[in-house]
């Protein structure tokens, strides 16, 4: 792979309206956009990291990728996989920093073969790619899967949102609850007793995410599905998760995992569990967004996966699918499916 140049520049983006969840509450995300270049071709990746949700911050991340850049320093031509040893390297104990630099070389070198990122992951990876949607940004359809997140702590009003969203939608919707970690194991259990016989997708991340045995103890209460999101950032935490038999689907966040061959392993461990998987977004820009999309297509995720994001911002360094029905066909773009960014 040869390498022309290696820049990084720090973004922006502003939520329509004021995000919250039972952690934060925030107006804009901000993160860093890396470029690798090779003639006219570029390769882009997004380190976004979380407060409340990744280790490190977003100043560590920015050190992070300046530290590969300085380590390319006069490295203009390099094999693709000493690269991502490299990308590994910069990125221990930071996987923000890791997911952007191997994002980058993989969208580069798929531009370089001329193909899709999915199809260079994945010969037989899928054309079509199910989302997720949340209530007011996406027309309505039948069957519709909205993701909805709980802030109000009042069990009973907590029951009459989701009551209002079932009959809003005539109740031919299945709804995903995350919670974000804000409950405790008594009141996890009689919120499930109290949604009993509605149209639930799954409960997400009830309890925090070292409650492992509180997990399963509430599995045992109710036959609602527990998925487990900030519970799992490796492989260690899914080996543990799934020991514990505390969760029956698992959201992978990449933002916090890093590596992609990481993310296909454990992708194919859940699989071969027989559990329920999909991949979610930390609300970071359209850059980690498609790479998000090409990997559901690579690793042929079946169910909607929460990528669609970018419905909650009112800017944005480049353009997203658009989607119908819960559905995001793909087009074939070149590498991660984008050429020019505004930044």
């Amino acid at each position: 792979m040869k390498i022309d140049a290696i820049n990084f520049h720090p973004y922006k983006i502003f939520f329509k309206n004021e995000y919250a969840n039972s952690k934060i509450s925030i107006k804009e995300r901000k993160g860093w956009i890396i470029s690798i270049s090779n003639g006219d071709m570029v390769g882009y990746g997004d380190a976004s990291p979380l407060d409340e949700f990744s280790n490190e911050s977003y100043e560590q991340a920015g050190y992070g990728i300046q530290g590969f850049k300085l380590a390319m320093d006069g490295i203009d031509d390099i094999d693709f996989e000493e690269a991502l040893q490299l990308a590994s390297a910069h990125g221990e104990m930071q996987p923000s920093v890791q997911f952007a630099i191997e994002t980058a070389l993989y969208d580069l070198q798929s531009k370089i073969d001329n193909i899709s990122l999915y199809k260079f992951l994945n010969a037989k990876s899928l054309d079509t790619v199910k989302v997720c949607s949340y209530d007011e940004y996406l027309p309505a359809y039948d069957n519709m899967v909205i993701k909805i997140k709980i802030t109000e702590i009042n069990l009973l009003n907590q029951v009459e949102m989701i009551d209002r969203l079932i009959g809003k939608y005539d109740n031919k919707i299945r709804i995903r609850i995350d919670f974000n970690e804000s409950l405790d194991l008594p009141r996890a259990i009689r919120f499930c007793k109290m949604i009993e016989g509605r149209p639930i997708d799954y409960i997400e991340q009830p309890l925090h995410r070292e409650d492992f045995e509180d997990m399963y103890e509430l599995s045992l209460h109710t036959e609602i599905p527990l998925a487990a999101d900030e519970m799992i950032s490796d492989m260690d935490s899914l080996d543990k998760a799934l020991e514990a038999q505390c969760a029956s689907v698992f959201i992978l966040k990449p933002m916090l995992i890093g590596g992609i061959s990481s993310l296909k392993e454990m992708i194919k461990l859940i699989n071969s569990e027989s559990k329920r998987c999909n991949i979610s977004s930390l609300l970071e820009s359209n850059i980690g967004r498609l790479a998000y999309l090409n990997l559901c297509s690579a690793f042929n995720l079946k169910e909607e996966s929460g990528i669609a994001t970018n419905v909650f911002f009112k800017n944005d360094i480049c353009g997203f699918p658009k989607v119908k029905n819960g559905i995001i066909t793909l087009k074939n773009k070149l590498g991660i499916g984008v050429n020019e960014i505004n930044i």
